[in-house]
């Protein structure tokens, strides 16, 4: 009888104890604040030749590795968060500049359009 209330107490007491251990809810995280392009901003979406303004793209993530790319133009300093854009006469009209980003979790680009006149 001794053994029996000993085992029950036991019991109850070992369901007390594993019932009262708090589980962790585990950690979400947005798979954006990886790797993100939020926006690309020119200082001007409408130049005329030989006139030079600065993109910049706003971003988020770690160890970003940044690739820029235009259709027509020149970009100064693609390896950086900020690039340097300026067009020829031959760029007249509407011209794309990209923005690739990469890192461990992938790779993302935008682009912008820039007119020149």
């Amino acid at each position: 009888m001794i053994r029996g209330r000993f085992l029950l107490t036991f019991l109850f007491g070992m369901t007390l104890f594993v019932a009262s251990c708090k589980k962790d809810e585990p950690v979400v995280v947005d798979p954006s604040d990886n790797l993100a392009i939020d926006s690309l901003v020119p200082t001007s979406r409408d130049i005329v030749v030989w006139e030079q303004i600065s993109i910049k793209v706003y971003s988020r993530g770690q160890g970003l590795n940044y690739n820029w790319n235009t259709n027509h133009g020149t970009l100064v300093g693609a390896g950086a968060d900020t690039v340097g854009y300026w067009a020829c006469p031959t760029c007249v009209g509407l011209n794309v500049i990209e923005c690739e980003l990469s890192n461990e979790y992938g790779t993302v680009s935008d682009t912008v359009m820039i007119r020149v006149r």
